[in-house]
């Protein structure tokens, strides 16, 4: 056996058998650590070391590692849904993201949150806790006594007191009828003042839908039938923030975007984390648009969801 081998096997021994850290084998050693990283990367090439993970979470961890490289996110978070009832899938994500949420909150002190049936469950699941240094703002107007319970000022009333933080509500509509009303609004100092402190959240909570799926505007009135089938003559694939947005994640330049107040998506691009709760194979290309485009990088979904937006960026790719 040559003498690199024999030390390639000694040093694999000393930090797998072992448990020795990089730096102590150097040490010991009386090498490099670089060369200690060399022999360790070789012994797995050459099959002298196996590393088999042992756990029913390998499936998950890989389609998250894949997620995160191939859209370069924060964070990728996939439940499986195998030996799920689908009337529990949706609890679960809920759950998933309220204690990712719950880990990661401590970090942030600006918080923005939009609206959606999504972002509902996931406060509900969300614990009680204190984090009173915060502060949360609606990235979105909405005021509407249908669906009260998933309108953005909702939703950052209960985080906030879930988490005994402030809050601050932008009195204003999600969509108002023309263009010249959502200008004059807009010059409202108090409106002004939220919209501006909802641009510069450091963590934005947002859900996700496509074309197909987006129900809630069309329940509540904001959009109607004739204008969804301009939508889409248009291209229109997903919304986020109640704003339409095509295959290349553009703002649609439609009067319906240009009546939203709330953040727009060139917003939501420069905040550092962007976070979205999204289950539902129908909205993979909106997601799928949605982490190309840099709107979100950080994803809680379902395993179907994942492998299939992996499967439609490598469709995507090969097309090329």
């Amino acid at each position: 056996m040559k003498q690199t081998e024999s030390e390639m096997i000694k040093v694999a021994s000393m930090y797998y058998e072992e448990g020795l850290t990089q730096a102590a084998i150097a040490r010991q050693r009386g090498v490099s650590r670089s060369l200690i990283a060399k022999y360790l990367k070789e012994a797995r090439e050459l099959g002298i070391v196996e590393v088999v993970i042992k756990s029913e979470s390998i499936y998950t961890a890989r389609l998250e590692r894949e997620l995160e490289q191939r859209y370069h996110l924060k964070n990728a978070i996939v439940v499986d849904t195998q030996d799920l009832h689908p009337s529990e899938i949706g609890k679960r994500v809920s759950q998933r993201a309220a204690l990712y949420l719950q880990d990661i909150i401590a970090d942030y002190t600006r918080i923005g949150i939009s609206w959606g049936n999504s972002l509902r469950r996931m406060v509900d699941s969300f614990p009680y806790m204190n984090h009173s240094e915060a502060e949360l703002v609606p990235l979105i107007g909405g005021l509407s006594d249908d669906y009260f319970d998933i309108q953005s000022n909702q939703l950052t009333y209960e985080l906030a007191r879930k988490m005994r933080a402030k809050a601050k509500y932008l009195y204003a509509p999600a969509l108002v009828s023309n263009a010249l009303i959502r200008r004059e609004l807009a010059s409202n100092r108090a409106i002004q003042s939220v919209l501006a402190e909802g641009s510069q959240v450091e963590l934005a909570l947002v859900g996700i839908s496509s074309l197909d799926q987006e129900t809630n505007m069309r329940n509540i009135g904001y959009v109607d039938n004739a204008q969804y089938a301009a939508l889409k003559a248009q291209g229109a694939v997903g919304v986020i923030n109640s704003r339409f947005y095509d295959q290349f994640g553009q703002e649609l330049a439609n009067e319906i975007n240009q009546s939203v107040l709330g953040i727009t998506l060139n917003d939501l691009r420069k905040i550092p984390q962007v976070m979205t709760v999204v289950q539902g194979n129908q909205k993979v290309h909106a997601i799928e648009v949605a982490l190309r485009t840099g709107m979100i990088n950080t994803i809680v979904t379902t395993n179907t969801v994942a492998e299939t937006i992996i499967d439609l960026s490598e469709a995507n790719a090969n097309s090329l």
